[in-house]
């Protein structure tokens, strides 16, 4: 790789030609289901397996959370920087339903659930062992008004809409994954509702595409390499 090349110069030119792709197509704000994922990874409908097991402690914004995890799930034997980052960044509202999309054994849904005790939490993962693990960890720290869904994406989710959307999502998934994830976020929002993602590659083309979907991109949080990106989803005018 020559000095002036970016490390990630493949997947933005990924990027440049999925976007093309689909503008060409009129893009739809939701995308079907990818069947080509390898099954592999813990992103996928059919992770690797593993007997191994695993309980996480932390305390953030004064809220102590025990997490049991496993083998098969990402970040499964520590709380993952770019997650905490993205907690540490939250303004969350105080009554209404968020989606903590891609949740894992749950952190994100379970950490909002109990800052905000009042908050009805979706959590939503493709992976069947982080879905087992989430509705484990809702049980363990007592949390009343949450759930965890299998589901690519939004597909599951019926006629649900959020006020927030959060996501440290599967970057390594590539942006097959990751756009249909802001693209679908747009109508599962209510108006004045926002998607909030954490990230530490693609940090041209994801907000990119942010701003194209929503109209605007804020970068709200920077830290250990990791920024925070924030889109709001605008009230329509009356017709």
């Amino acid at each position: 790789m020559s000095p002036k090349e970016s490390p990630y110069q493949d997947l933005e030119r990924e990027a440049e030609s999925i976007i093309n792709s689909r503008l060409k197509s009129k893009l739809r704000p939701a995308s079907k289901p990818n069947p080509a994922r390898k099954a592999s990874h813990y992103y996928t409908n059919a992770p690797s397996t593993s007997k191994q097991k695993f309980l996480l402690r932390l305390s953030i914004k004064g809220q102590f959370i025990d997490l049991a995890s496993a083998g098969g799930i990402f970040s499964k034997d520590k709380i993952d920087l770019g997650t905490l980052v993205l907690l540490e960044s939250l303004s969350l509202p105080d009554k209404g339903e968020i989606l903590d999309m891609g949740c894992g054994y749950g952190i994100i849904g379970i950490t909002a659930a109990k800052l905000k005790p009042s908050l009805k939490v979706t959590m939503v993962d493709i992976n069947p062992t982080a879905v087992k693990l989430a509705r484990e960890n809702i049980e363990r720290n007592c949390i009343a008004c949450a759930e965890a869904i299998h589901s690519d994406l939004y597909t599951n989710l019926g006629g649900k809409k959020f006020d927030a959307i959060i996501s440290n999502p599967p970057l390594a998934a590539g942006y097959g994954v990751i756009f249909p994830l802001i693209e679908g976020a747009l109508d599962r929002l209510k108006d004045g509702g926002y998607f909030q993602i954490v990230l530490r590659r693609g940090i041209n083309a994801i907000p990119r595409r942010m701003e194209e979907v929503f109209g605007n991109v804020e970068l709200i949080s920077r830290k250990s390499g990791y920024r925070v990106f924030k889109s709001v989803k605008k009230p329509q005018p009356a017709t």
